[in-house]
């Protein structure tokens, strides 16, 4: 159990225990940089890291660091690639200002596999260092793994799993790899020639703009307006429009119930205006 410590210090404890498993190293640079606080200080915090979690940093004196060992258990943090990546963003409020505890809500995204560590490291490194990776995948069109070698520039999350916004140099196109099927990553293939920059789809913004059902009748028209924060024209209709990624437009669609059409208008809820649908054909084939 980790020990008990002010609700400052927990949170660069938790950043030191993420940073490590997530990126392979921590040492007191890192803190510095990250919390503004002096070496000394960062370096006692490490070590206080160290001995309330024995076993699960080691020291790299070729490095000067500490990487995290192979029988890491995460002790100030849920060890999961979201909190690594956003749980920093408000480290002003307060984890509970809600009041409510963990026993009382249900964490759907318990489902989802979670990637490896040790195959996440190389995808952020090589995003931000831009270099080409050479990967065992396991793709839904295949019943093996599978060599690509990616040029990866982003992490997408699509509301159940994250994926590797990724150059293939076997398609020629970008593509969106799944984390958990990355069996492994084998070797650097050197510097990247496709970075975000030549992404389209990624750099092009579009909106994603919905109404209620049109088979509704209004008073539930009006219902879902409200639930989903829409607006009304002159003309009485309620629209609302969600700005998102060319390339992540079919995630926002499926989170939204917008992948399908479902036979029945309160299931279905709210749908694509026919504006929208006809602008986003070409970013769903």
């Amino acid at each position: 159990m980790a020990t008990q410590v002010s609700y400052q210090h927990q949170l660069i404890l938790r950043f030191i225990e993420l940073r490590a498993l997530w990126e392979g190293q921590i040492n007191a640079s890192h803190l510095m940089q990250e919390f503004g606080i002096g070496r000394d200080l960062a370096s006692s915090l490490i070590k206080k890291y160290d001995h309330a979690s024995p076993g699960n940093l080691n020291y790299n004196a070729s490095t000067k660091g500490y990487e995290p060992s192979r029988d890491f258990v995460p002790q100030y943090s849920n060890g999961s690639l979201e909190q690594y990546l956003i749980g920093f963003q408000a480290m002003d409020l307060p984890e509970n200002t809600t009041g409510l505890q963990s026993a009382d809500m249900f964490p759907m995204r318990q489902f989802e596999r979670h990637p490896e560590p040790e195959i996440v490291r190389h995808i952020l490194s090589a995003i931000r260092q831009q270099r080409r990776l050479d990967i065992s995948y396991l793709s839904v069109s295949s019943t093996d793994y599978e060599d690509r070698i990616i040029s990866p520039h982003n992490l997408v999350h699509n509301g159940m799993r994250w994926h590797a916004r990724a150059w293939c140099e076997k398609n020629q196109e970008y593509r969106d790899y799944v984390l958990s099927r990355i069996k492994e990553v084998y070797n650097d293939e050197g510097a990247a020639d496709k970075t975000a920059q030549q992404d389209h789809k990624w750099n092009t913004f579009v909106d994603v703009t919905i109404e209620p059902d049109i088979r509704l009748k209004d008073n539930k028209k009006a219902a879902l307006a409200f639930d989903f924060c829409m607006t009304q024209d002159q003309q009485g209709r309620y629209t609302r429009s969600y700005s998102a990624r060319a390339a992540n437009v079919i995630y926002v669609m499926r989170h939204l119930g917008l992948d399908r059409l479902r036979d029945k208008s309160e299931a279905q809820q709210v749908m694509l205006t026919p504006e929208s649908a006809e602008a986003l054909a070409p970013y769903v084939q």
